[in-house]
């Protein structure tokens, strides 16, 4: 076996394989897009083991605060790009609305996948049922936590009031 940052396993058989460490975050969400990753890689590479690392970012444990008023880059990917410079990983999977603009020196993208489906939804309160964005009322308030939303949605729908979800109470939604 090579020295190295590499790790192996031995099987029941004696038969010797590369473990793979894939760095990815705790959510729900990223174990998904994480597992499907590493499906991928098992089909193409059936004779290497892959071992999910999953961790805790800064931007998962701040809950209470909006995003973009924390002023902190890469706050879902700083401590994964940490563990993959400290060879604790291999390779880290990432939503690419969470990369920096400008990756760190040495970092590169490795892969992107073919998009699943890209749409998000929308939950109206119920005395709004059956309408759709373009019909809700003038200043109406739609909340959401994210930024690239907020601006997509305001090009559509110049007519509504785009709100932080973390800063206003569950009282004034729509």
């Amino acid at each position: 076996m090579a020295d190295g940052p590499y790790k192996y396993i031995r099987d029941a058989d004696g038969n010797v394989s590369r473990v793979i460490r894939v760095g990815t975050r705790k959510s729900q969400l990223a174990r998904i897009q994480t597992d499907s990753v590493v499906e991928k890689l098992k089909e193409l590479h059936p004779d290497v083991h892959f071992e999910i690392v999953a961790m805790s970012t800064t931007g998962d444990k701040i809950l209470d605060t909006a995003l973009s008023k924390i002023g902190e880059k890469s706050l879902f990917t700083k401590e994964l790009e940490n563990a993959l410079e400290k060879n604790e990983v291999d390779l880290v999977v990432h939503s690419l609305k969470d990369l920096p603009t400008v990756l760190p020196v040495g970092f590169t993208i490795g892969s992107v996948l073919k998009r699943e489906n890209p749409h998000d939804a929308v939950v109206l309160h119920p005395k709004h049922k059956g309408k759709r964005l373009d019909s809700l009322a003038n200043k109406s308030v739609v909340g959401t936590s994210s930024l690239r939303r907020a601006a997509q949605l305001k090009k559509r729908f110049p007519h509504l009031e785009f709100k932080d979800i973390v800063s206003f109470s569950a009282s004034i939604l729509l």
